[in-house]
């Protein structure tokens, strides 16, 4: 299978979700997590359980999700893998980007980003790229989501996650209409 690194943005999109593991096992790839990425992944939003429309913050648990080896820890090996990961962190100023971006271009993998600095630089290291939006379409297609669950799913990454994607986005429409259908 494809391997494909996961950024923090993307962690937290389909973390977000609260179907994180049905949506990694679904897709036939490889899921990745730079320990750089894991140390930024520390919270995310859900309702307040005695007031609904208040968010409150919550740690992310992503250990079930590794001791099931649904996704595993990566961490530079190897002294080209370290170089790479030093010389993007300057460039991009982010730790958890820079090491996805670095191993992924090493290892001939893909990430999965919605940064678009970060977008940018994979595509000027020739390293594919995959979108919250891609994943979420190609997990609702193979587990044949319904109209209404794939719009709890687009729902919930907008209200705990923070993310939609950009209007001229390829996704945008996509995701806009998907998550009006109910």
């Amino acid at each position: 299978m494809p391997a494909v690194i996961l950024d923090a943005c993307g962690t937290l999109n389909l973390y977000a979700t609260g179907r994180f593991v049905p949506i990694l096992t679904t897709l036939a790839y490889d899921w990745y997590l730079p320990t750089a990425v894991e140390r930024e992944s520390q919270s995310y939003r859900q309702p307040d359980p005695t007031d609904p429309q208040r968010l409150i913050v919550l740690p992310v648990d992503l250990a079930f999700a590794i001791s099931d080896g649904v996704l595993k820890r990566c961490d530079c090996d190897s002294d080209e893998e370290l170089a790479m990961y030093v010389a993007l962190a300057a460039r991009i100023g982010d730790d958890g980007e820079s090491m996805g971006l670095a191993i992924a271009k090493c290892r001939a993998w893909s990430v999965l980003t919605d940064d678009r600095k970060a977008r940018r630089i994979a595509k000027e290291l020739g390293v594919a790229v995959l979108a919250t939006a891609e994943v979420i379409k190609q997990w609702a297609a193979a587990a044949e989501a319904s109209a209404a669950g794939l719009s709890q799913v687009l729902q919930a990454i907008e209200r705990f996650a923070n993310y939609r994607p950009a209007r001229n986005s390829v996704h945008f429409d996509w995701w806009a209409a998907s998550t009006r259908e109910q």
